[in-house]
């Protein structure tokens, strides 16, 4: 049976006292006091809730008695069991009109709670299904195998992960026809498991939300390797190119495992932070890795002489140690970039 709890009684009690001109009480189901528009009363015996409990029916009490207040007490029923009961104090006459209204209230904000606990535990199986699927040590058990056809995936079958990203938090589903899963406050994952629908996907995401990035991984036998290829990926594209929003992981294979090995890496972190608040510098090198190292193309696409480029690389020089112009030391700098993005 659904049990009424003191923090959602009494929100019930303070959104209903907005409306209604008299106190309202809310008993649970043996008759004591939960919520209450005055709170002494809270934690109390509601001698009129108990005796509409017991009778399940509206208990009127036309005068003030030593262990209860005037008023109307109705039974509070979800799924034909009395959870509790919702009392109104003040003269029978008076409070008899908002009677029905109030009882209807109530109910209909109890099942709006238990609708959205339902769902939230829906969302809490859902995540704990996708940690799962996600982990490198899980093994792939009938129970996992039957539960992931709840969420319309062969788990056994390979599939390619589709990574999104958004600049902004998104709560709703972003796609209705694939598995997807929500990894972050700006992040989705999709399962694909037909190869020729990649293509749709993509071109269904990129038309639903233009400034989505988008990493794609390639095919796997395990969602897990999928998972943490489209990540690395991920953060090769935000990282290294700019005004681009889609990568695959076979592009850039090589730089996002040395990446990833990087995360370990103490060292690599302290570096991580040297090009943090130099927008510019940022800019200028991703600008310089796009146009292939050409100068005068970088200077060309960032509307800059080319002497200010020079000033700018010898700038990423002086405060890295790492010369731009130098390809091992550029390299360097890639993981950088790389590496800013959380």
């Amino acid at each position: 049976m659904y049990e009424l709890t003191h923090n959602q009684a009494q929100n019930i009690v303070n959104k209903m006292m907005k409306d209604i001109p008299f106190n309202i009480n809310i008993m649970d189901k043996t008759g004591v006091i939960i919520g209450s528009g005055n709170k002494e009363r809270i934690g109390t015996l509601h001698h009129g809730a108990v005796a509409a409990i017991k009778q399940k029916k509206i208990i009127e009490i036309k005068k003030d008695e030593e262990f209860v207040k005037k008023g109307i007490n109705l039974p509070i029923e979800l799924n034909e069991a009395i959870i509790g009961v919702v009392g109104i104090s003040g003269k029978v006459k008076e409070t008899r009109p908002f009677a029905n209204l109030v009882k209807s209230a109530v109910i209909l904000l109890i099942e709006q709670s238990v609708s959205l606990k339902k769902e939230n535990l829906e969302k809490n199986l859902k995540q704990e299904f996708f940690n799962l699927i996600t982990d490198p040590e899980t093994t792939y058990t009938k129970e996992l195998t039957d539960q992931a056809l709840d969420y319309g995936i062969r788990i056994n079958k390979p599939s390619q992960i589709v990574y999104v990203g958004f600049p902004y938090r998104i709560d709703k589903e972003i796609i209705n026809n694939f598995p997807s899963f929500k990894t972050s406050n700006h992040s989705y994952c999709i399962v694909v498991q037909e190869a020729n629908k990649i293509e749709l996907l993509q071109q269904q995401i990129e038309n639903q939300f233009p400034d989505a990035f988008i990493s794609i991984s390639k095919l796997n036998d395990k969602i897990s390797e999928g998972f943490l290829q489209a990540k690395s990926a991920m953060r090769v594209l935000k990282g290294v190119f700019i005004n681009e929003k889609v990568i695959s992981y076979s592009r850039c294979e090589f730089i996002a495992d040395i990446s990833e090995l990087q995360w370990k890496d103490t060292k690599a972190e302290m570096q991580v932070h040297l090009l943090d608040k130099n927008d510019e510098l940022i800019k200028t090198l991703q600008v310089y890795l796009s146009c292939n190292l050409n100068a005068n193309e970088t200077a060309t696409r960032l509307i800059i002489h080319r002497n200010t480029l020079n000033y700018r690389l010898n700038r990423i020089f002086k405060i890295t140690g790492k010369d731009p112009k130098n390809i091992l030391e550029l390299v360097e700098l890639i993981f950088m970039l790389i590496m800013r993005v959380k």
